[in-house]
């Protein structure tokens, strides 16, 4: 003789007994998506290597700076940690101007003494190598006006 289920909700005591269907939850169920995402946050919280390469911040002189007196220094200031492997100085259709050594170092700013300059334009070319391993390189162009007397 089979014994009739109770209704649904009707569980003797008047709470419903889980069935064995509902204790796991189904695939596709908003249950098991909350189950996946929860073991998935991890991942999304955990650091991940940056998709760019490593980038000149600013600059003294700054890229296209007109300026009335010639620069004592260039200061490169990037977003992390690099090695500056070269830096050139050369006046725009003229020579390349002699800048001290250094030793390459990892730092986020160098600051390269010059010499005095001359009015005129200038491109201080540089090229790192980033934390990732990558060569990167740049120009600043910039120019000294002459100075103007009364």
């Amino acid at each position: 003789m089979q014994v009739p289920s109770p209704p649904k909700g009707a569980a003797g005591c008047g709470a419903a007994a889980p069935s064995p269907q509902r204790a796991a939850a189904a695939p596709g169920s908003t249950r098991a998506t909350g189950r996946r995402a929860l073991l998935l946050l991890p991942l999304l919280a955990a650091p991940r290597p940056a998709g760019a390469h490593s980038e000149l911040r600013r600059s003294v002189p700054a890229a296209g700076a007109v300026l009335t007196t010639p620069p004592e220094r260039i200061e490169l200031h990037f977003n992390e940690r690099v090695q500056l492997t070269a830096l050139r100085l050369r006046r725009v259709g003229g020579e390349e101007i002699p800048l001290p050594r250094r030793a390459i170092r990892a730092a986020t700013a160098e600051t390269i003494a010059l010499p005095p300059l001359a009015p005129g334009e200038y491109r201080a070319e540089w090229r790192i190598i980033s934390q990732d391993g990558h060569p990167v390189g740049g120009v600043i162009p910039f120019r000294i006006e002459p100075s103007r007397s009364p």
